[in-house]
């Protein structure tokens, strides 16, 4: 009697663990990020481009492309976040951020970064990310006569190896 105790309970112990790996697996998430190129906003030769203007414009043109935009955390710092999925398993977030860079050869910086968080590993998430709002918001600074973008790899190769 004692040695089918042991069997049963041995049945029991392995469905168990058969159970609640897929079960960790579902509570357990994964979290994977990935940039576009920086950029750095510029003012136009005729105009001065100063914070305020500069992020009353960006929220102007981030809310009309479904971004939620905020500059609570750092005054200084302008931050729009926008879903791209929003599914059971697994969520997918575009961030576009512009803060201030040295005054000198970048005067504001514009970063974007695509965050997945969910179920799906990211083994099997593009690593790559170009956000085309960043690429239009660019064009629209232009456009208004407010400024205009550059990547931040040509100011690097324009000054020289730092």
């Amino acid at each position: 009697m004692p040695i089918e105790k042991i069997k049963w309970s041995d049945a029991v112990v392995n469905k168990f663990q058969v159970l609640v790996i897929p079960l960790l697996s579902l509570i357990a998430g994964c979290t994977n990020m990935a940039g576009d190129v920086a950029r750095t906003i510029h003012p136009a030769p005729s105009t001065a481009l100063d914070e305020n203007t500069l992020f009353s414009v960006a929220s102007e043109f981030f809310i009309g492309k479904d971004y939620e935009c905020d500059a609570r955390h750092d005054l200084s710092t302008l931050r729009c976040a926008k879903e791209l999925r929003d599914l059971y398993i697994h969520q997918t977030q575009a961030v576009v951020q512009i803060y201030p860079g040295d005054d000198v050869a970048y005067p504001h910086t514009l970063v974007t970064s695509r965050w997945d968080e969910g179920l799906i590993p990211g083994e099997f998430i593009s690593s790559e990310f170009t956000n085309p709002d960043v690429t239009a918001f660019c064009e629209y600074l232009q456009a208004q006569a407010v400024g205009s973008c550059r990547l931040l790899t040509e100011h690097r190769s324009a000054r020289g190896p730092e």
